[in-house]
């Protein structure tokens, strides 16, 4: 699953680096997970999703790698080996946010519609989300 989205706002510039390297607000925003923790640049967190007979959770974890302009996100999905995973490049540039997301994620036909859903979601409300977070760290 490929997916790349563009936020466009003229306060955006590479500060935003601080906020977009925080899981706690990355993951539960774009992919909807749940349970998020964080130590110095290792994130675990749970992300609710779609089984073959119902809900379940998959436990990511991965690290955080981050530039003066720029945030990785390396992606594992506990118990399903080196092929399940991918990354989230976050591109900071002034005036503008760019989210690459690559994602190869267990049942992918149904649960790339979900986590989809949750991107496009997370694209039409990122905004206001930063503006908020901005103002909640003085940034």
């Amino acid at each position: 699953m490929e997916e790349k989205i563009e936020l466009l706002e003229d306060g955006f510039d590479e500060k935003l680096v601080a906020i977009f390297s925080d899981p706690n607000f990355l993951l539960p925003n774009l992919l909807g997970a749940i349970n998020v923790d964080f130590k110095e640049n290792d994130f675990r967190a749970e992300i609710p999703m779609s089984l073959l007979f119902g809900k379940g959770t998959y436990v990511i974890y991965g690290k955080i790698m981050s530039s003066l302009s720029s945030v990785i996100y390396v992606i594992n999905v506990a118990g399903y080996g080196p092929d399940k995973g991918g990354k989230i490049r976050i591109d900071l540039q002034k005036g503008k946010v760019t989210i690459s997301i690559s994602l190869s994620i267990p049942i992918e036909p149904i649960n790339s519609r979900v986590i989809k859903s949750r991107i496009k979601e997370f694209k039409n409300k990122a905004n206001e989300l930063i503006r908020l977070e901005r103002i909640k760290r003085k940034i």
